[in-house]
């Protein structure tokens, strides 16, 4: 019978520890020839304030890196070098779970499919919740066929207790992971064993909850309600399409084939399918509340390679299929990590060019802290490359971080700072230092603003479009120093952000407004009153959300608080 893979000379044993060994020596080399990634710099801050829970996610990833930085220090490697090793151990467990005999031909098939998953490749040296994900994605499903096994033992029951907590802190996906596993299976909800290790799991993760109450649940808020962004239909497609680059298309129409023609065989391998199939089927319904991030099902390739292994050992012309069709891909990956190393394409990606720019920053903010008015991922980078002071200020135009929890610019108050207002064209002025362009203001006595809280006091009446109006506000101070109303650097200035709707999505419209106040100051803990007034822009008439929102002249504005209703008419 013709064998498309080749006769390997050395023992399975050997032949699995060198390609293991070859691909550890890789992403090795990757972490350390590799710019640091946008969410991985903001990862490495994470790491620097150890915490149970952060804004975006739990804390698994941030534990991760602070290993890898004790053993390797503050570099690239340092931050991936956990990552690396999960990856390692993690394909010797997978390979386990496959079942397979342990010949040559065998291991081919493995590593070939392994590698060829497009991001099984990237999480195997950059550091984000989605490589410890998987980690325990491959852990969990290892307990649960222990548990199986073992009928239920203690030890099976304690194992999988712990992994269902490891995928809980790696990412709140992981709890779509562990739902699609035991709904493949309703003996279990008969076991006191299973019920046991759930409880142990939830104890296990008790700290984290409690982070979430004693934070106000920032995370739930943003994931289910921030980042709802309404409906598209567009969003089907391009959920379709960005599969295919996550999983390589060639290796999914693979895991396809066998879902549908492969007979699971036992309890273990109906779980592979369900999460195979849920978490795709899942994340497409998902598009309905907004749009999904093509990584977010990652976890269906740790399934999807388990049974492609299992049917390829036993089916040839699927041996045939990965090693025409499957394997030439594996050269276009390696190019396309050797991009990432060496910055040769006219393409700008957040891998290249960023170190140089954050140097290029320091040369012009010394020693003074560098506030940034949107995004995470400069700041986050220029503490990195730096070790000097960054924040992400959050200006309204911008989701809320884990930054609007740390809070470092209540540090800097009177100190002088580095205004960066990154994309935004119209502010600050043009600054260029080495072979990077900014948009920067030296502000000489800084004053924070985006706690305040504007509560302004709406008449009954309905506001009339295209005339000055005029609205008595309390601003409230929450801040732990005066605020100073005439600020010489930054006095406060208030604006009205109209939520529009243009061309099918909502925009905030600006409306800046003069005020006077009782008084000059406003101590920590108390509000002053005064009036705002302004023109309103000529909209159609009806109900809008309207934010109420602190600012400073030059700066976008922001806020903590809801937006109020305002009904507008035509005069």
């Amino acid at each position: 019978m013709f064998n498309p893979l080749p006769e390997y000379p050395l023992k399975p044993g050997r032949l699995f520890s060198l390609f293991l060994f070859g691909w550890f020596i890789l992403n090795i080399v990757q972490a350390v020839f590799t710019e640091i990634g946008n969410d991985e710099s903001y990862y490495w801050v994470y790491s620097q304030f150890l915490d149970w829970g952060y804004f975006d996610h739990p804390p698994m990833v941030a534990l991760v890196v602070k290993i890898g930085t004790l053993l390797a220090g503050n570099t690239t490697l340092g931050v991936r070098l956990v990552v690396i090793l999960m990856q390692v151990l993690f394909l010797i467990v997978l390979y386990r779970l496959t079942g397979v005999e342990h010949t040559g031909q065998n291991i081919g098939l493995f590593f070939l499919t392994s590698f060829s998953v497009v991001m099984i490749q990237a999480y195997g040296f950059i550091a984000t919740p989605d490589a410890p994900l998987l980690f325990f994605t491959v852990l969990f499903l290892w307990s649960y066929w222990y548990f199986l096994q073992s009928g239920n033992s203690t030890k099976g029951t304690l194992l999988m207790a712990f992994c269902m907590a490891g995928l809980m802190y790696s990412k709140y996906h992981g709890g779509l992971v562990i739902m699609l596993v035991f709904l493949s299976n309703p003996k279990l909800f008969r076991k006191p064993a299973f019920y046991l290790s759930v409880l142990i799991a939830i104890g296990l993760y008790l700290p984290h909850i409690l982070w979430q109450v004693n934070n106000d649940f920032p995370s739930l808020k943003y994931h289910l309600v921030e980042r709802s962004k309404g409906f598209r239909w567009s969003y089907f497609p391009d959920f379709l399409v960005n599969q295919l680059p996550v999983f390589n298309p060639f290796t999914l129409g693979a895991g396809v084939y066998v879902f549908f023609r492969r007979r699971e065989k036992g309890p273990f391998e109906r779980a592979l399918k369900f999460l195979f199939a849920g978490l795709l089927i899942f994340f497409t319904f998902w598009n309905f509340k907004g749009r999904v991030e093509p990584h977010w099902t990652i976890a269906a390739a740790v399934p999807m390679i388990i049974l492609i292994v299992r049917e390829a050992a036993e089916n040839i012309k699927l041996r045939r299929y990965l090693c025409k069709i499957v394997a030439p891909s594996l050269f276009l990956l390696l190019i396309a990590r050797i991009f990432l190393m060496v910055d040769i394409l006219p393409l700008r990606t957040e891998w290249h060019g960023d170190k140089q720019r954050v140097a290029d920053l320091q040369a012009v903010a010394g020693d003074r802290p560098v506030v940034f008015t949107s995004g995470f991922q400069m700041p986050s980078k220029y503490r990195f490359y730096t070790g000097q002071e960054a924040h992400a200020m959050g200006a309204l135009n911008y989701r809320n971080t884990q930054y609007d929890i740390w809070r470092f610019d209540e540090n800097y108050w009177g100190q002088p700072v580095v205004l960066d207002f990154r994309n935004d064209t119209t502010a600050g002025k043009p600054t260029r230092s080495g072979r990077s362009l900014f948009r920067l203001e030296e502000v000489a006595a800084y004053q924070p603003y985006k706690r305040l809280r504007v509560i302004p006091v709406l008449p009954d009446s309905m506001f009339a479009a295209g005339r000055e109006q005029v609205v008595t506000v309390t601003v409230v101070n929450p801040y732990q120093e005066t605020y100073l109303i005439d600020h010489p650097s930054m006095p406060l200035e208030i604006s009205l952000l109209f939520q529009v709707k243009k061309e099918g999505r909502f925009e905030l419209e600006k409306v800046t407004t003069a005020s006077t106040f009782e008084c000059h100051e406003i101590a920590p803990g108390e509000k002053v009153s005064g009036h705002i007034r302004f023109l309103l822009p000529d909209i159609p008439p009806g109900e809008y959300p309207v934010y109420f929102a602190a600012g400073t002249p030059g700066v976008y504005p922001a806020t903590l608080e809801k937006p109020v209703k305002m009904i507008f008419k035509n005069d």
